[in-house]
């Protein structure tokens, strides 16, 4: 579901391209157009298409909005396209791309009176999120780089190397050199991620470990982030919001990590 952030619905296709489009653009960070639209007979549209590619996410888009009330037919589209190529979520970087056929929508109102747009049925699609491992690796130095600056020690190398423990499961293991003032040491850090039949990812079996005082005090410092993550549970792309079901996930891993979701409408 989307909160359109106006009260009345649109009543044309440029209208509605629009209106998502302004939506959109409360959470994304992108240059030009987001929402392009063809319809020859308004309110029935042959494709909905969005484009992301090269956005930025400071934070995740929020959740799904409520409706209030009932929901009634508002338009249809033969199929609806998300392309995301080489965003970066948080500072991670991703692929996504997404692809639904026979798409109904239904348009109703949140508790502030604003128009809300839902996802009503789909009878097929699929969403693919892939990350290369260096894009990974170079991310994982930045962002461990900065939170170990903190503590006054100098990550010099990172090595990542992801591969895959099953249809659903994918195993990780990062290698770091550390330094403080002369002294180095290296760091072995290991976690798993399971992915459910309903999309949902896992984070579990972290453990950091190493010798010597400078990796003693590393792997201090990130006990208490790599608790906080131990357990915890997210979906790479929420597809509840669509009123659907996830019917299938893959997991592939190679140079690239890329996991897979099939979905569609109940029956």
């Amino acid at each position: 579901m989307l909160s359109l952030h106006r009260t009345q619905f649109p009543s044309s296709k440029d209208e509605l391209a629009q209106a998502i489009d302004e939506a959109l653009r409360r959470f994304v960070r992108k240059a030009g157009p987001i929402v392009t639209a063809q319809s020859r007979v308004f309110p029935y549209f042959d494709e909905i298409a969005i484009n992301v590619d090269g956005a930025q996410f400071d934070s995740l888009p929020p959740g799904p909005a409520a409706v209030a009330g009932e929901t009634r037919l508002a338009f249809e589209a033969a199929i609806v396209t998300l392309n995301a190529r080489h965003i970066s979520v948080q500072g991670a970087p991703l692929d996504l791309r997404m692809e639904a056929h026979d798409v109904v929508f239904h348009k109703g109102q949140d508790e502030n009176g604003e128009a809300v747009l839902r996802v009503h049925k789909v009878r097929n699609g699929q969403v693919v999120i892939s990350a290369s491992q260096l894009d990974l690796e170079n991310a994982l130095a930045q962002i461990g780089g900065r939170e170990a600056r903190r503590h006054g020690i100098v990550i010099e190398q990172v090595r990542l190397a992801m591969r895959a423990r099953g249809a659903r499961s994918i195993a990780a293991d990062i290698w770091l050199q550390a330094r403080k003032f002369l002294l180095r040491a290296n760091i072995d850090i290991y976690g798993q991620l399971d992915i459910d039949e309903n999309f949902m990812a896992k984070i579990s079996q972290l453990k950091c470990k190493s010798d010597g005082a400078i990796g003693s005090l590393a792997c201090s410092a990130l006990d208490p982030h790599l608790r906080q993550l131990e357990g915890k549970t997210f979906s790479p792309m929420s597809l509840r919001f669509m009123e659907i079901q996830v019917r299938d996930v893959r997991v592939a891993v190679t140079d690239t990590i890329e996991i897979t979701a099939d979905f569609g409408s109940a029956g």
